[in-house]
């Protein structure tokens, strides 16, 4: 099964080794040299078994598809076509995954594209007609979107989520430096910066107001937005705007079994039980709450009707519905095994992409492989423009490195 995965053992790598902006920092002038960290992957498998908080465990969930014989050409198509007789979930989701500042909006508005190619829509419409249905007819032929960025993913939820085997998953990554700088520049302080934004990047060099500017801001927005104190209150928030260490690892790398929290001292027994009564060994999961699930409005840009963050007390009990929702926690020290943890998410994708080649015709291609449109289509990835985005890149090094 072929992915976007060139040299994403190496690029993920990245993800666990910058803790703090120091090699950023080390230089005022001059772009500092950037060195990947090796990381080598576990070969053996984990072949522990998922305890959960209480009660038996549910049997892994029977898959939809061959996930090892299925084509990657029109996967759309076969994912989404009327289910086999050994599916546990009637809902169908495009699951993505979004990375805070990795291209998140574009795809959005390239997923509103392709349902609209495909004869389907999820927009304001679909969810004033949601409110007035809590479950799906079972003659619905309902695709239904969901987009978790706000919250930490169960590394395990691939096995144990019934919805995961009904769903097309997609994550985009991107190096965690750029991603760092640009949600700083996005939702922290970064917005005082005393010239334009678009000018920053300056003949592939800082110019010295930024750099004196980033050496005094940058510690002190992580060292006051990323107090651990505030990351644990947040929890189920993991991703609000506020400054994470390890942002794209810990999205991948989350616990919700009894064992792998008591590995990371998660001690609080009120937290303890919440993770516990939304864990799929506990709560059905089978049958979808449409109007709990995501919608996208397309106005002068692309943006998220998430009304289900917001009934939680009335309607969405645990936030919106989709695969991997349930709570799971991603604080404290990251060490090898929860890079190992990251990687066996990962690797349950069906499509990884890199932001900084999303120009670039032969990801683009691909993807509109994978989604059962035309190469061609005029809302191809390669020719979206750029959403979300704060400052101007106008060649491929400002893309691909702009900030460092």
């Amino acid at each position: 099964m072929r992915k976007i995965t060139s040299n994403i053992a190496a690029f993920f790598a990245m993800l666990i080794g910058y803790n703090s902006f120091n090699l950023y920092l080390n230089s005022t002038q001059s772009r500092p040299a950037t060195k990947l960290m090796s990381v080598e992957r576990n070969k053996g498998k984990d072949r522990t078994p998922h305890k959960v908080l209480a009660g038996k465990s549910r049997s892994k969930p029977e898959s939809c598809y061959s996930s090892d014989t299925e084509p990657y050409f029109n996967r759309w198509k076969l994912r989404f076509s009327p289910p086999h007789s050994n599916c546990t979930s009637t809902g169908k989701y495009l699951f993505f995954k979004h990375i805070r500042k990795a291209g998140g909006t574009t795809l959005r508005s390239y997923f509103n594209d392709v349902f609209s190619y495909h004869g389907r829509t999820r927009n304001k419409e679909d969810f004033d007609q949601s409110i007035t249905k809590s479950r799906p007819d079972e003659s619905d032929d309902v695709i239904y979107y969901v987009e978790q960025e706000f919250s930490t993913m169960d590394y395990k939820c691939p096995i144990i989520d019934p919805r995961w085997n009904n769903s097309l998953r997609i994550i985009t990554l991107r190096h965690p430096i750029e991603r760092h700088i640009s949600e700083f520049f996005f939702s922290g302080p970064g917005h005082q910066f005393p010239i334009k934004r678009d000018q920053l990047y300056v003949n592939q060099t800082y110019t010295k107001e930024l750099s004196e500017f980033l050496e005094e801001n940058v510690p002190a927005w992580m060292e006051r937005d990323g107090g651990k104190e505030g990351m644990v209150g947040k929890f189920n928030m993991l991703f609000g705007r506020f400054y994470v260490d390890n942002f794209q690892l810990r999205a991948l790398a989350g616990c919700s079994s009894r064992e792998c929290l008591e590995e990371k001292n998660f001690t609080d027994e009120n937290i303890l039980k919440y993770i516990q009564n939304f864990h799929p060994s506990v709560k059905s999961y089978a049958t979808p709450v449409p109007k709990c699930t995501n919608f996208i409005q397309v106005q002068r840009t692309t943006n998220l009707l998430e009304m289900c963050s917001k009934m939680q007390k009335d309607d969405c009990s645990n936030g919106c519905d989709g695969p991997c929702f349930y709570p799971s926690v991603a604080w404290g020290e990251m060490k090898t095994k929860d890079i190992e943890r990251a990687f066996e998410a990962l690797k349950a994708y069906d499509v990884v992409l890199l932001m900084e080649t999303f120009d670039e015709e032969d990801q683009s291609a691909w993807l509109s492989d994978v989604m059962g449109v035309p190469r061609d289509a005029n809302f191809a990835l390669h020719k979206k423009h750029a959403s979300n985005s704060v400052v101007q890149k106008s060649n491929k090094r400002e893309k691909t490195h702009f900030y460092r």
